[in-house]
């Protein structure tokens, strides 16, 4: 996505790099000309060095910037002793913490497709053999070997579109059903595209503006934002628009987050991020007859909030989710043909597009399958008219999502639960 093209109030006032940090389990420091050998033969390409960066000290052994094939943008690759860090996940705590030295790497993304270069950047990041996992330092997530091997690296897929940002809340109130929320993400601004948030959400509402924003996210990698105060559909009838933040926080509750002291205090980066091109998220038009006030999207977070939510995805989520879904189908088909009683089988298939060319997606009760497809009834009316209980016959081929339901837990293939483990009862996240 390039932002040249976007309205001035959302362009990045200077480019931000990808960063990542991968702990390493060496003992001693080695040089950058191993490390490069190494990398080309993981590339399986030749890696071009455009120069040596003198080294600060003992505790940086060495930088170089170097350039890859496919890729524009220089990348600098550094050794540094390890430093601590933070919201280390349990089952690597204790490698990271045992950790001597770290591999650092910075490039700015390719803005045509940042998904797919940044799985790239994290090939990179982890090609030492002695790799432990990687730290994305825009966004704080952590991605662990077999997460890296498999889901992240995968030649076919790519890495899953939501790598690139991520969403943090903070609370007015330890209590979420007393206080508001201030909701925003990370790692957009890396992408071209300013980073979303929203503002004096009830806590109860938390969770279904969390998934507004990641929905929104997605939708603008792959259409680019608009400009301010335009509607923008995230969904068959819900639009939402986007608003600088200095214009959203002029009549905030002093009792909300989300100010300029709050960003402030929350961020030490510099530049600040908190500060930068920022869009908040509101409806469509401001409250008030007096003085026009900016307010969150209700009617959108109330949509969101419902498990069987028709929304709109970008083509390439879409897309890879799909192929996921029709890896498992025939292992989910299979699970809930072996426990009827109590598990309930959903697809998700596409009905079709709107007038801007969007897919509208639904989900369907299956009530029966074949080798090829089957039949279900749709959970929701759809904005062709068809009711809900309306039968629909679909492919397999079609499928672009699916869930097991067993009362209120359900998990879908991207979940790390074999369907035949939880059509026996097994929770997600149990022991096997």
């Amino acid at each position: 996505m390039d932002s040249s093209g976007s309205h001035p109030a959302w362009r990045p006032e200077e480019p931000w790099p990808a960063t990542f940090a991968v702990p390493l389990s060496v003992d001693a420091p080695f040089e950058a000309d191993a490390f490069l050998a190494g990398l080309a033969g993981v590339l399986d390409a030749s890696v071009e060095v455009l120069e040596f960066l003198p080294s600060a000290d003992e505790r940086n052994p060495w930088s170089v910037v170097v350039r890859v094939p496919g890729r524009d943008a220089p990348v600098v690759i550094s050794l540094e002793r390890t430093k601590r860090m933070d919201e280390v996940p349990p089952a690597i705590v204790g490698r990271v913490g045992d950790s001597r030295f770290t591999l650092i790497v910075e490039s700015l993304l390719e803005r045509s497709d940042p998904r797919l270069d940044w799985g790239k950047l994290v090939g990179i990041a982890t090609a030492h053999e002695a790799s432990i996992a990687v730290l994305d330092a825009s966004t704080g997530r952590w991605f662990d070997g077999p997460e890296i091997d498999g889901e992240i690296l995968d030649a076919q897929l790519g890495p899953p579109e939501d790598v690139l940002w991520r969403v943090q809340a903070v609370s007015t109130s330890e209590d979420l059903d007393q206080g508001t929320v201030w909701l925003f993400t990370r790692g957009l601004l890396r992408c071209g595209l300013p980073e979303l948030e929203l503002l004096e959400v009830p806590g109860a509402s938390a969770p279904a503006a969390s998934r507004i924003l990641d929905a929104l996210a997605g939708l603008l990698l792959e259409d680019g934002p608009p400009p301010p105060e335009v509607p923008y559909s995230i969904g068959p009838g819900i639009d939402i628009a986007m608003i600088p933040w200095r214009e959203a926080i002029e009549a905030l509750d002093p009792e909300s987050l989300g100010d300029d002291a709050d960003r402030t205090a929350l961020s030490q980066e510099t530049p600040n991020p908190l500060r930068a091109r920022r869009a908040a998220v509101c409806d469509i038009e401001p409250k008030g007859s007096f003085k026009k006030i900016w307010t969150w999207p209700a009617d959108a977070v109330a949509h969101f909030s419902r498990p069987d939510a028709s929304i709109y995805r970008s083509d390439a989520a879409t897309a890879r989710s799909s192929a996921i879904a029709r890896r498992g189908w025939s292992r989910a088909v299979e699970a809930s043909a072996s426990t009827p009683e109590g598990l309930v089988l959903l697809a998700g298939v596409p009905l079709g597009a709107d007038a801007e060319g969007r897919t509208e997606h639904a989900w369907i009760q299956v009530d029966s399958t074949t080798e090829d497809g089957g039949t279900g009834r749709m959970l929701r009316g759809a904005m062709d008219g068809r009711a809900a209980g309306t039968s629909i016959e679909f492919r397999a081929a079609e499928i672009d999502g699916w869930r097991l339901v067993r009362g209120d837990v359900a998990i879908g293939p991207e979940d790390r639960v074999d369907p035949m483990d939880f059509a026996r009862g097994l929770e997600p996240g149990a022991a096997r």
